[in-house]
């Protein structure tokens, strides 16, 4: 599982590194006198690296789902397994190693998805305060719908990986899946804190009856006797 997260985390430095020089030969243009011509070319070869961004989420879709489901799944039972044992039994250092694939679980998690993040904020964000940033009416006109045109292409092709559009791979999915890990975890735990109250008030009346019999048993002794 760790060389899927190195893998992504190559995947997005490579397109935030391309961005971060891109960026800047589009800042260097836009200081020039009538970029309108290079400003189009600029904008055709955005587009190619958001699609390519857009491209590479699907290729890895498939991969990249089974994977965020057995985080998802080996950090609940992880977790579930950890707290049962510290009620039951107290804590030892068997939970230790629970806690150990729960942290590394999550830690795998946080760098493909923050890593993606970073990727999208640099292709697209960046992009887009930098053009915002162009005073229009010190340009000329077809300088100025460049621009327009310019933001109108980051708006309507959004830099964003997914898994093939059932969730976008970015710090909002390691919210989402904290949120869902956290209410699974609270329902197993009322279901093993129901069992345990229900086995400690059968052990309970069992004693009591044991008790009793035992009572009885003696004060038929001493009728007899």
């Amino acid at each position: 599982m760790g060389s899927v997260a190195f893998g992504r985390f190559v995947n997005c430095t490579a397109f935030g590194t391309a961005s971060k020089a891109f960026a800047k030969e589009l800042t260097d243009v836009l200081a020039t006198e009538r970029p309108a011509a290079k400003l189009t070319e600029y904008r055709h070869l955005w587009v190619d690296l958001s699609h390519m961004m857009q491209q590479l989420g699907k290729a890895y879709s498939n991969m990249y789902g089974i994977y965020c489901l057995v985080i998802f799944f080996t950090t609940i039972i992880a977790t579930y397994g950890s707290l049962s044992e510290i009620i039951e039994h107290g804590a030892t250092y068997k939970e230790v190693g629970l806690f150990v694939i729960v942290f590394y679980c999550m830690s795998l998690l946080f760098i493909i998805c923050n890593e993606a993040h970073h990727a999208s904020k640099r292709v697209g964000l960046n992009f887009q305060e930098r053009l915002l940033n162009v005073n229009l009416t010190a340009v000329d006109k077809a300088t100025q719908k460049e621009v327009e045109m310019f933001l109108v292409a980051i708006d309507k092709n959004p830099p964003t990986m997914n898994l093939d559009g059932y969730a976008n791979i970015n710090r909002g999915l390691i919210t989402s899946n904290i949120s869902f890990m956290a209410t699974y975890l609270v329902v197993l735990m009322q279901f093993k804190l129901t069992l345990l109250r229900q086995s400690a008030k059968n052990a309970f009346i069992s004693a009591l009856k044991s008790n009793l019999s035992r009572i009885r048993t003696l004060d038929m002794d001493k009728l007899r006797t």
